[in-house]
């Protein structure tokens, strides 16, 4: 994704699902490898919070499935809400999934009413239904993309300094 100018921001977020079974929670989601999973553990809908602190613009959201694997586990229709708290949330799109096997990207900066990204304090993924009307559900990795941001020491207004300490130290708060 640094080709693309984008960083994951997701170590940044605060995340919390509806439910899951021992052994397969967020730790298992937000590992890089495609063998673990989130498996959710109750009635639906499931979700999945990610909640950031500061607000945050939000390019790509990616997430990983594998019908091949989970079948009845794998998400059919998914909807994506934003907001700056659980009191607002406003669906942002919505997904219906067949079979997907691989990643799904949601490129936000190519949405007319979005271009300049989403930019939000809290996303939630909402799993609406799966496969062969399946009750639980799998996600085997989510990623959440933000430009890169690049900080320059060259100039300010008082001069150009060497040090980040000068620089953080010659303005007024």
């Amino acid at each position: 994704m640094e080709d693309l100018g984008l960083t994951d921001v997701g170590a940044l977020g605060s995340w919390s699902v509806s439910s899951y079974k021992q052994g397969s929670g967020i730790k298992e989601l937000r590992e890089d490898s495609h063998d673990l999973f989130w498996q959710s553990d109750g009635a639906q809908p499931h979700h999945l919070d990610i909640h950031f602190a500061k607000k945050v613009s939000i390019s790509r959201l990616s997430f990983f499935t594998d019908f091949s694997q989970d079948e009845s586990y794998t998400p059919s229709k998914i909807v994506i809400l934003s907001g700056s708290g659980f009191h607002n949330l406003v669906e942002v799109v919505s997904l219906d999934l067949n079979k997907p096997s691989g990643w799904t990207n949601l490129v936000f900066n190519e949405m007319e009413e979005l271009q300049n990204g989403l930019e939000t304090f809290l996303i939630r993924i909402l799993i609406k239904a799966n496969h062969q009307h399946g009750k639980d559900t799998h996600l085997r990795s989510v990623k959440i993309y933000s430009p890169m941001t690049s900080f320059s020491m060259k100039s300010t207004i008082l001069g150009s300094f060497t040090s980040k300490r000068l620089l953080s130290e010659s303005t007024i708060r």
